[in-house]
């Protein structure tokens, strides 16, 4: 039997096949063995019974989600035989979804999560904060969520795109819980975002002495980069951000928590007496190094509280940034996050054209997702070695229902996961597509609406008439797909 005939994504390191089949209702026998690599497992399944070898819980939960994918995909209720040698080839595997533009229903967020585990996705990054809304009650800052959770519209593309339509709400402390406590059991990570010290126009709407000016704003409402950002010359600012900080790190456990750091223009801090005061008493030379102050003295306070910091690419612009952050790279054209790992720094991949979920899929065809090499040209053999794993980040400007959602995201994340999982030169595109059709009628019966395989990789064409439609702001998913 070939080897994509085994219907298992993200592919194993390593099958043999022993020949006969086993029955898929077995319960499987479970030892652990700390001799193999971590979150790693051997999977037998002979006539005689099935039996699972793990690392550790995380190694066994993963086997089990292969014999799950086997199962589903049984012939007569027959799994072939064979030996499964499996272990991730990089340590975090993520899926980011944006909640600040469009919320996601907890109930839906959990389908997200089943198929996560479903793929052995480990980390579930959680952006909670951005212009267009702030969406996690802090108790010392209520009105972040009574006035920064609310937006007068949705005026996000085209003009014939827009909801003038009230838009807002935020999650619970409990409803926060219940998914993080749905992710453990899945072996899944939350990491939080608290975006910083740009993207904070919802928190400047509800506290104005935040900002520079000082100026009322509303609430965003359109998508963009906003010129108004916190003020890190007022030491009143930093303490907002501590408190703000604090409430987040008692609600999640997690060893990382992402704090933004990307596109926060200057401007305001060019023009402010208390940030160019700033500057001085700290002895920085430009606007970026003082990003860089304000990035470590964040770093330090997560630090202290047992917290890996991770920023957005851009964070590292001040040329200042240690081993006190790990870099997220998504659009590098100065390679910073290169050479930040080549220096012996931290990265996550998710690069912008081959990883970003809500590009229609003209524009980032499902071929190109799964070519993707984290591991790309740039990095020495010490930076590779510093790429700690990828990311596919999925905002939500146009996504304004889970169909939306689900469509933008599937199956590019399953991609994304063989990606993160299955070592380069054992990934096989063409098995990949083969494999598909039985992980789309799984991810269906999770309640998850994929796109249709007519839309994956689209004619060069349709592929320009995306992208044309993306750039006017008035691109459609065309073709979503509930069944086989």
């Amino acid at each position: 039997m070939p080897r994509q005939d085994l219907q298992i994504t993200p592919y194993p390191n390593k099958i043999t096949l022993t020949g006969g089949s086993v029955a898929a209702d077995v319960t499987p026998e479970l030892n652990y063995d700390e001799g193999l690599p971590k979150e790693g497992y051997r999977l037998e399944l002979a006539a005689q019974g099935i039996k699972i070898t793990a690392a550790d819980e995380s190694g066994a939960f993963y086997a089990r989600q292969s014999l799950k994918q086997l199962s589903f995909a049984a012939q007569d209720g027959q799994i072939p035989c064979c030996v499964i040698e499996d272990a991730p080839r990089f340590e975090y595997r993520g899926f980011m979804l944006d909640c600040a533009r469009h919320m996601t229903a907890i109930e839906d967020i959990k389908k997200l999560i089943d198929a996560m585990a479903l793929m052995k996705l480990n980390y579930f990054h959680w952006h909670l904060t951005d212009d267009q809304g702030w969406r996690v009650h802090i108790h010392k800052y209520p009105r972040l969520t009574e006035i920064g959770s609310f937006r007068k519209g949705s005026h996000f593309g085209h003009e014939s795109t827009h909801s003038e339509e009230v838009y807002g709400g935020h999650y619970t402390h409990d409803e926060l819980r219940e998914i993080i406590a749905y992710c453990a059991e899945r072996h899944i990570t939350v990491v939080p975002e608290l975006d910083l010290p740009g993207h904070t126009t919802c928190a400047i709407a509800a506290h104005p002495e935040l900002s520079c000016t000082g100026l009322q704003l509303e609430v965003g409402t359109k998508q963009g980069i906003y010129k108004d950002i916190l003020c890190v010359g007022k030491d009143e600012v930093l303490q907002f951000v501590y408190d703000v900080l604090e409430e987040f790190c008692s609600i999640f456990p997690g060893e990382y928590f992402h704090i933004g750091g990307d596109e926060a223009p200057k401007k305001r801090w060019r023009e402010c007496e208390k940030c160019q005061q700033r500057m001085k008493d700290e002895g920085l030379e430009n606007e970026q190094q003082l990003q860089g102050w304000f990035n470590k003295k964040i770093a330090a306070f997560l630090a202290e509280r047992g917290k890996k910091t991770i920023v957005w690419n851009e964070g590292l612009y001040s040329g200042k940034m240690g081993d006190e952050v790990i870099a997220q790279r998504w659009f590098d054209p100065g390679r910073f996050a290169l050479r930040f790992a080549n220096k012996g720094g931290k990265v996550i991949m998710s690069e912008e054209h081959s990883n970003y979920l809500d590009y229609p899929y003209g524009r980032t065809p499902l071929k190109k997702t799964y070519k993707y090499n984290a591991l790309c040209k740039g990095l020495s053999d010490e930076g590779k070695a510093n790429v700690i794993g990828v990311e596919a980040p999925c905002w939500t400007e146009h996504m304004r229902d889970f169909t939306r959602v689900g469509y933008m995201v599937f199956p590019r994340l399953c991609a994304l996961a063989e990606n993160g999982w299955t070592p380069e030169q054992a990934k096989d595109y063409k098995g990949f597509m083969r494999r598909l059709p039985s992980l789309m009628r799984q991810l269906h019966g999770i309640g998850i609406t994929t796109a249709a395989p007519r839309a994956w990789n689209p004619p060069f064409a349709q592929r320009i008439k995306q992208t044309l439609q993306q750039a006017k702001g008035i691109y459609r998913a065309d073709y979503p797909c509930t069944g086989d």
